[in-house]
């Protein structure tokens, strides 16, 4: 490298929604630190993520060794350019040494296959960053301090030009700020590095940089070298504490130019920068994940599967794929290993895409509690219940978590496949929109636009979802996809025409209605419509609540098995098992089947002898009663169906775990089940204890059960062959019946088939070339 800018800024604008900043003009040359400072909210880190093309910038240009931004490939700025990021990011199952790779993936390919060459630049990094003895660990066991070390290694590997680091020190204590900032200084200096970082610690600043940029107030407000900008004065103006006591700081390395002059704030600094300092570059991350969007005219279009099948596409053609959706409404969820909580409709997707399901796939879940409310989940975690008006005053809060999340998921993957919400173009709610074209524009993704012709009206659909978005909108959408046509797709030919010609916009397939067994998104799902009764009948309550009812989805596998939702006693009929679901509103579903008399019809048929099975609230219900004295729910306490002996008490604090254990003892007809291993996971707010002697069904007593009434907290329970088998054999024998089980598959192998079944019929009706093309990647790879 010469003695040149490495990267520069040019009237550069930032910000999400509006100009947080605007008219930047910033430059960093080789071998040079520059550093940001500023009181929180200021923009630091949306100006850093601007720059390295992580958030969209509202104007202007940034120039990467003189060349615009834009017109390099990905690839280019990958080599060019490398990212440390704050947040703690969590690489599932990955070791120290995998993490590391990382940084070689500008030079690998798709595949991400290292050469020995490739090797020897991460031992080198490793060693450098003294990290090399820690290389079978795994990223997640570590502390703070050595994290910080392993991603600076892996950015070091990339053998940047540029390096950009936001807030490097976060989290570590003194010896491991020396140690990250001795790191960088020398890294900096022996390899003639250009780097740009922020930092709240001014003393550390002051110390490190050699030019300083402060911002504040929507404007830099100063540039030049550390003895320039820390003035009392000046730092006083510009963290707003002029009248504020500053003692407990002790003395502060801005105290030590103790001139109580007047600073002026240049409200012009931006365009008078000097070229030392004007700017910042590119790069996501390390590994900037190509993307892709998938929205639809309306619920239920089919966005989930969708994006579902791509996801199983890009995988079985070598890329490493992850699904995405920044807010999920849905009344499925799903406990990762870490014990946080995702919505199940990106849990399939990522079963899809072949990796590991993580909360930062689905980082705001909603899930409703009544009408007007919902229990709101950030990052895996419950946050409270709030009201529709109040989440939506409060949404755009959420921003920052959302981008945090793509982004960590962007450093792990090829491809990043997302997908909308709802309608893109209800006029009333497009106001902070975070999960539609909002999202789209901060993530600057091409968008696939689905309706679905089975439901009828897909021109109005498709045309009138064009003729509502706004111009910027509407040039995101790059391909209309007509979904669910049954029969020959050659009849719709003109109808392709049609839609081109009037929508400006390519169709790039027509998909076939598709007979494949999913885990569904929502209560819109078709598995509740009335169905005809077999030979082995099994009725799930429909609860007004429901949630979780992918937990009986693996009984489908059996041509002999029905499996019906059913909403009153005179649907209920003979069944030979019933099942009681999980709720997300116990004591409201508990109460509407008490006054609509299902709860008195499911005690008659546990009194001759039907088995009864409940699974999470269901379990609840089964008992003597439900106690609610936090008001987590409705508050009060409701009596039970008193078919197993335990009391219920809801509880403020979540249970989210995953359960490895087994069935203890089963009573009854399935005592079969006694000693068969289970896997699960629970999810409930709620504590359940006998009151007199019970037979624990479940370890760890998150079941009971008594005679042919069995209740458990774990979700899951029925997704083992085994279980499956022994539960509709046992019973079936029981009823004098004879019902073949030879078909039935552990539920994740049979889920697997029709992942490949979907993607087979997804491949064969899209252009996939095209759909390569909008995501820059070579059709001919």
């Amino acid at each position: 490298m010469t003695d040149q800018i490495s990267i520069k800024t040019e009237q550069l604008s930032i910000g999400y929604r509006s100009d947080l900043i605007k008219d930047i003009g910033l430059s960093v040359r080789p071998g040079k630190i520059v550093i940001l400072i500023g009181p929180n909210g200021c923009g630091k880190t949306t100006l850093l993520k601007t720059l390295t093309g992580e958030l969209k910038s509202r104007g202007g240009v940034v120039y990467i060794d003189g060349e615009d931004r834009n017109s390099l490939k990905a690839s280019e700025i990958a080599k060019k350019v490398s990212l440390v990021m704050t947040y703690k990011i969590k690489p599932e199952l990955m070791t120290i040494r995998e993490v590391v790779e990382i940084g070689r993936y500008p030079y690998t390919g798709n595949l991400g296959i290292l050469s020995d060459a490739d090797k020897e630049k991460v031992r080198e990094a490793m060693e450098w960053t003294d990290v090399a003895d820690l290389g079978s660990e795994l990223f997640s066991n570590i502390s703070d301090g050595q994290k910080q070390r392993v991603l600076l290694a892996r950015a070091i590997c990339q053998e940047p030009e540029i390096l950009i680091l936001d807030e490097p020190t976060s989290f570590l204590d003194i010896r491991h700020k020396l140690d990250i900032l001795t790191k960088i200084r020398a890294f900096a200096r022996e390899k003639n590095v250009a780097v740009l970082m922020s930092l709240h610690e001014l003393e550390i600043a002051r110390n490190l940089s050699d030019t300083v940029v402060a911002l504040g107030e929507g404007a830099i407000q100063m540039i030049g070298s550390p003895e320039e900008v820390f003035t009392e004065g000046f730092i006083r103006k510009l963290y707003h504490i002029e009248n504020i006591d500053t003692q407990l700081l002790g003395a502060m390395p801005w105290m030590d130019n103790l001139e109580n002059k007047d600073v002026t704030i240049n409200k012009n600094a931006a365009k008078d920068m000097p070229e030392m300092v004007d700017n910042i570059s590119y790069n996501r991350s390390n590994h900037k994940a190509k993307v892709i969007m998938i929205q639809g005219t309306m619920s239920n279009a089919g966005k989930s599967v969708i994006a579902a099948g791509l996801c199983r596409i890009f995988s079985d053609e070598g890329f490493k794929v992850a699904p995405f959706k920044s807010q999920n409404m849905a009344l499925n969820s799903y406990i990762t290993k870490d014990g946080l909580e995702m919505g199940r409709a990106q849990v399939m997707q990522a079963e899809c895409a072949r990796i590991e399901p993580q909360a930062i796939m689905n980082p705001i879940l909603l899930k409703p509690t009544s009408d007007v409310g919902s229990q709101v989940i950030v990052n895996g975690k419950v946050v409270g219940n709030m009201k529709a008006m109040e989440y939506f005053q409060h949404k755009k809060d959420y921003i920052r978590d959302i981008l945090d999340a793509y982004d960590k998921l962007s450093n792990m993957v090829d491809i990043i496949v997302v997908e909308g919400a709802g309608s893109p173009v209800e006029m009333n709610l497009k106001k902070d929109d975070i999960v539609n074209m909002g999202l789209a524009q901060m993530l600057d993704a091409p968008v696939l636009l689905v309706g679905d012709i089975d439901r009828g009206g897909v021109f109005p659909q498709l045309l009138g979802t064009l003729d509502l978005f706004e111009q910027e909108e509407r040039d995101r959408v790059k391909g209309l996809i007509v979904n669910k046509f049954r029969g020959d797709s050659r009849l719709f030919e003109d109808g392709v025409r049609i839609l081109e010609e009037r929508g400006k916009t390519k169709v790039v397939g027509v998909v076939p209605y598709m007979q494949v067994k999913l885990d569904d998104e929502d209560s819109l799902s078709e598995r509740f419509e009335k169905r005809e009764v077999k030979e082995f009948d099994i009725a799930v309550i429909r609860l007004k609540h429901i949630s979780n009812f992918t937990d009986f989805d693996t009984f489908e596998q059996l041509e002999d098995v029905s499996l019906r939702y059913i909403t009153s006693p005179e649907e209920l009929g003979a069944p030979d098992m019933i099942i009681i679901p999980g709720s997300k509103n116990t004591l409201a579903d508990l109460r509407e089947i008490k006054e609509n008399g299902i709860a008195d019809a499911v005690i008659k048929k546990a009194q001759s002898g039907t088995c009864i099975f409940g699974i999470c609230g269901g379990y609840q219900m089964l008992g003597r009663r439900v106690e609610d004295p936090f008001g987590v729910e409705d508050g009060g306490t409701e009596t039970g169906l008193g078919l197993i002996p335990v009391d219920t008490t809801l509880e403020n604090e979540k249970v989210r775990t995953v359960f490895s254990g087994k069935v203890m003892s089963a009573t009854g007809v399935l005592k079969n089940l006694t000693e068969k291993p289970v896997q699960g996971y629970e999810i409930h707010m709620g504590k359940t204890v006998p009151y007199e002697e019970a037979t624990l069904f479940t370890s760890e007593q998150t079941g009971y059960c008594v005679g042919n009434v069995y209740g458990t907290y774990i979700h899951g329970f029925f997704d083992k062959k085994e279980i499956v088998s022994t539960v509709i054999s046992d019973i079936s024998k029981n009823q004098g019946k004879n019902i073949s089980t030879q078909a039935v598959k552990d539920y994740s192998l049979f889920k697997d088939s029709q992942y490949d079944i979907l993607a087979k019929e997804l491949k064969e009706s899209l252009d996939m070339d095209y759909i390569y093309q909008m995501m820059g990647i070579d059709s001919n790879r």
